[in-house]
């Protein structure tokens, strides 16, 4: 049986009959991180026999202005100045997707009113040419400033698991149905370009056999939604908005029965109950099957040290003297950085401290998205090397408010400060309640030809031990951008 990296991930946005305004004058702005050169300082070296030795990496100043407003979408990772060699630049290609199915309920449509244009911008032909680049340069900002905020909000020694594409992609539906303000609030908080048209047309170019992406949209009958918008979603979406029953445990079980079947029965109850007044419920699911490129021998594998901030756990440790990894030692972020095949052009990526002396969480203050991302070019420039490879079994889940890590980034009050005119007219909508779930898995399965249990390590073999807090992410080779992401402090979890 092949080894599965299986994580699930799912949204809930539910919009509730409120007392909020719809416009507001407010623009959003975020601010930039600016990245420094210091001279990097030598740090004792992870294990690598004649590997390629420690690289620092280094990172061009960048600064940005941003507009004075009382509403703002702050960047709020700290940024570590390292220094090094120049790096060259990935590439990036596309490819038509394969649209989400769901039931089409007939729903009361609205004109929309020249004052609130909505998803009514045209993606020229030449914008959609470069939409996936921008796009993937959008996503791998929010993804860390996404990581900062997760990391503000949660305790210092816990795990963290999201997919901050799945947000993203849930995000982007609203932007489609947004008035003046909220789109140029959400466009800040995503890191699009002002006005970025393609932004729908590039997610939908998004195709891999190795995630699939949902998104549905459910209304209350009295809820009238404009023509512009189901047009637009079921053009971009695959789907129309359907319409909620009078009974509310039937309206439960609609929607669960919608969750269960985008996760392949993963999850089978999101919610469990919902208030007579709901008026609208923005759903996004995230399914991830993926085999490792090299298979791990589950005989091998064997309680070993992992090394917590003030004690020493004993886990399952999946072991391998020849799994390929491209990788390098930083002295400047003292952090060891590698990155493990697995199908359908993903990758995982792990990013640890050096030494035990060295803490988790100096480490995540030093990943701005500017440092971020020559990590990312700097390994696309490593070639594959036979390692010996020690790293646990990680089964994790978590459930999380999104709320409080939207306010975390400064953007503008999502409960009570939304304008959704380019959905429908009513002006009365707030948001109640923003979920997030994850469920993670990496295991092994399978047997490897050889039956040796001993290691013999040679010289020249490169040694790539995770036995401490780590960052690590799901790389999405083909379009440079994260479909998951997270920490693990503790295996068990």
């Amino acid at each position: 049986m092949a080894s599965r990296l299986t994580p699930l991930t799912l949204l809930l946005l539910l919009l509730l009959a409120g007392e909020s305004i719809c416009s507001i004058e407010n623009e959003a702005s975020h601010d930039a991180m600016e990245a420094e050169s210091l001279q990097g300082e030598s740090q004792e070296d992870i294990s690598m026999g004649d590997s390629p030795k420690n690289v620092s990496i280094q990172y061009p100043k960048t600064s940005s202005k941003t507009n004075s407003s009382s509403i703002t979408a702050r960047n709020t990772s700290s940024e570590a100045p390292i220094s090094s060699e120049a790096l060259a630049k990935p590439t990036n290609s596309s490819e038509a997707p394969a649209e989400p199915t769901t039931q089409s309920i007939q729903t009361t449509a609205q004109p929309t009113s020249a004052s609130c244009l909505g998803p009514l911008n045209s993606c020229s032909d030449l914008a959609s040419h470069s939409a996936g680049a921008v796009l993937g340069e959008s996503l791998v900002d929010f993804s860390v400033k996404l990581y900062h905020a997760f990391s503000a909000l949660k305790k210092p020694e816990t795990n963290i698991a999201f997919s901050p594409f799945s947000i993203a992609s849930l995000l982007t539906q609203v932007l489609l149905g947004a008035g003046d303000s909220t789109r140029k609030n959400l466009e800040s908080l995503l890191s699009y370009p002002e006005g970025f048209a393609c932004a729908h047309e590039a997610l939908k170019a998004i195709k891999s056999k190795g995630f699939t992406s949902a998104s549905q949209i459910f209304h209350s009958p009295d809820l009238a939604i404009r023509n512009t918008f189901l047009n637009a979603s079921q053009r971009l979406y695959g789907s129309s908005p359907g319409v909620l029953g009078n009974d509310s445990n039937g309206n439960v079980e609609l929607i669960n029965n919608w969750v269960a079947e985008k996760t392949q029965g993963k999850i089978n109850q999101l919610v469990e109950s919902l208030s007579p007044d709901t008026r609208l419920i923005l759903l996004n699911a995230v399914y991830l099957s993926a085999k490792w490129k090299t298979i791990f021998d589950q005989r091998k594998t064997k309680l070993e040290p992992f090394n917590l901030k003030s004690s020493v756990i004993k886990v399952p440790m999946m072991m391998s003297k020849k799994y390929p990894v491209a990788g390098f030692s930083d002295p400047t972020l003292k952090a060891n950085i590698g990155m493990l095949q697995l199908s359908h052009n993903l990758s995982l990526v792990i990013i640890m401290p050096q030494h035990l002396k060295y803490q988790l969480g100096d480490l995540e203050k030093s990943l701005s998205p500017t440092v971020f991302k020559a990590i990312m070019k700097k390994l696309e420039m490593s070639k594959y090397q036979t390692s010996l490879v020690m790293m646990p079994r990680i089964k994790m889940k978590s459930n999380q408010d999104l709320l409080p890590i939207l306010e975390k980034l400064e953007f503008f009050d999502f409960s009570y400060d939304l304008d959704l005119c380019g959905l429908t007219e009513d002006p009365d909508l707030q948001v109640s309640a923003m979920q997030h779930q994850t469920v993670l898995e990496l295991t092994e399965s399978g047997v490897e030809s050889a039956a040796a249990t001993a290691v013999s390590v040679a010289r020249t073999l490169m040694i790539f031990e995770v036995q401490q807090p780590f960052f690590f992410m799901l790389w999405n080779q083909e379009y440079k951008f994260p479909v998951f992401m997270g920490r693990v402090y503790d295996p068990r979890a």
